[in-house]
């Protein structure tokens, strides 16, 4: 049913027909609407996840009670691998942001029998954890040593058009500051003339904030 899908994810698209096939006999698909959480952090990873429709969000809970957003999904992906491959509980909480998100749940075994089988599959794997741990670091090192303006300028680093394609409120989210925070760190921004009133980066010189 969602063969078409699987085959877009850079992590199948070494899979033959037949493996594609296989995975998606085998998987358990659930529907979540927004707000509903897929599980949550210190629950136990039995399984692995694939995201074929929606938008998720993984988050922590501070020591306060706040919310600190570690990675968001917007298009299908598999997700929260290494938790269950090191047979650990979940190290963040998964939430559907949107109205409905579809989720395939695929059994252990099966994943691991893949990876068995294909030794170009398993080397992915270690390259798309890599990437995945690279993107943690960041988020981590973003919210835990820059100030607002910083932070706003590091995801400008990573994502140029950024401010074009999402709306002030998802940003802001992402960054874990309040909307208005993120309206005063663009509007400094935008009055040193890095950014222009459209939000398009014409001076990148300002990345040397980060330094």
């Amino acid at each position: 049913m969602y063969k078409d899908i699987l085959k877009k994810i850079d992590f199948f698209k070494l899979l033959n027909e037949e493996e594609i096939e296989l995975i998606n006999n085998s998987c358990k698909i659930i529907t979540l609407n927004k707000n509903n959480i897929l599980f949550y952090e210190g629950d136990f990873a039995k399984s692995f996840y694939i995201m074929l429709q929606g938008r998720l969000k993984l988050y922590k809970t501070g020591t306060m009670g706040n919310e600190i957003i570690i990675h968001s999904f917007d298009k299908p992906t598999i997700f929260a691998e290494m938790a269950t491959f090191q047979e650990s509980t979940f190290p963040a909480t998964a939430i559907s942001t949107s109205n409905l998100t579809k989720v395939a749940i695929l059994e252990k075994k099966i994943f691991i029998s893949l990876l068995q089988n294909n030794a170009n599959l398993s080397f992915h794997i270690i390259g798309s954890l890599l990437k995945k741990m690279k993107t943690l670091e960041q988020t981590i090192h973003r919210n835990l040593v820059y100030d607002a303006t910083q932070k706003v300028c590091s995801l400008l680093k990573e994502k140029p058009n950024i401010l074009i394609e999402k709306k002030h409120s998802e940003i802001a989210n992402k960054l874990n500051m309040a909307p208005a925070t993120l309206s005063r760190s663009l509007k400094k921004i935008k009055e040193k003339g890095y950014i222009n009133q459209n939000n398009i980066v014409i001076d990148s010189s300002f990345y040397e904030i980060l330094h």
